[in-house]
């Protein structure tokens, strides 16, 4: 088998659609208890385990894919596009790898532990130290660029408009505080942070295309050749140079006087 920048695309493609099912599904089933996802309650609860297994892996593969879908569609975002995409890339990695990554192995160890449960912070900040301090200010930068990245969508038609949309209207949504409740907190964090990136996932295995068209892309009509081309652009950047010239009237009056010449050369003297 080959392997193409297509095929990198596709893949990626399916990974995006994949990781969204993952994240979607560990997000309805992550625990709340008592208005607490992060509590030891919420942590040790049967579902606990899974939910923290599935949105570790699904966030996972949604970051190895999202540079390949990205491509797909770069060159319409511009270069203010690529800036928004990187700021919300970096930012997603850093608050929710940290954040899933301490709360599968660190926090639910402490938790399932009685010697060590009284460790963990009762208030859903999941490690003490600075921790909590990372993660309020990545998940700060994290939500603020999926606003401005999502606006940058919808001003450069990069893709439909609906997902610019989604992108920032999520962001803003994610900003509020809102109370923790079992599979609406879930629904509320993952849609906003995966719907719109599977959508042009689909869209990207729906079209068959593999890169985007940059907006001053133009096709020449089927029916004029490369010269033809070539020579209308050079005629318009030339101006009257290549415009055809009017007959002249001069060789033909020359041609008259030449034949009466001729005429008066044959009459015979008198």
């Amino acid at each position: 088998m080959t392997i193409t920048s297509s095929l990198l695309t596709r893949l990626s493609a399916v990974g995006v659609v994949v990781a969204f099912g993952f994240n979607l599904t560990g997000g309805l089933l992550h625990p709340v208890v008592d208005g607490n996802a992060h509590s030891v309650e919420s942590l040790t609860s049967p579902a606990g385990p899974w939910s923290a297994a599935l949105l570790l892996t699904g966030t996972v593969l949604q970051l190895i894919s999202l540079p390949g879908v990205y491509s797909w569609f770069a060159a319409r975002a511009g270069v203010i596009g690529l800036v928004s995409f990187v700021t919300l890339y970096l930012s997603s990695m850093l608050v929710s790898i940290t954040h899933l990554s301490v709360e599968a192995f660190a926090t639910y160890a402490l938790a399932s532990n009685p010697d060590t449960a009284y460790l963990v912070p009762a208030d859903g900040s999941l490690f003490p130290g600075a921790f909590p301090t990372m993660q309020a200010i990545s998940g700060l930068v994290f939500m603020l660029s999926m606003v401005v990245f999502g606006a940058i969508l919808v001003r450069t038609r990069a893709v439909p408009v609906w997902i610019g949309a989604v992108t920032a209207v999520g962001g803003l949504i994610l900003l509020f505080p809102w109370p923790e409740l079992p599979g609406v907190s879930g629904l509320i964090v993952e849609l906003p942070r995966g719907l719109a990136f599977a959508a042009i996932g689909v869209m990207i295995l729906r079209s068959g295309r593999t890169s985007g068209v940059s907006p001053t892309r133009r096709d020449a009509p089927a029916s004029a050749s490369p010269c033809r081309s070539a020579i209308s652009a050079s005629a318009s950047a030339t101006g009257p140079e290549w415009s055809d010239p009017e007959p002249s009237p001069g060789p033909a009056r020359r041609t008259g006087r030449a034949r009466r010449g001729s005429r008066r050369v044959r009459r015979p003297p008198r």
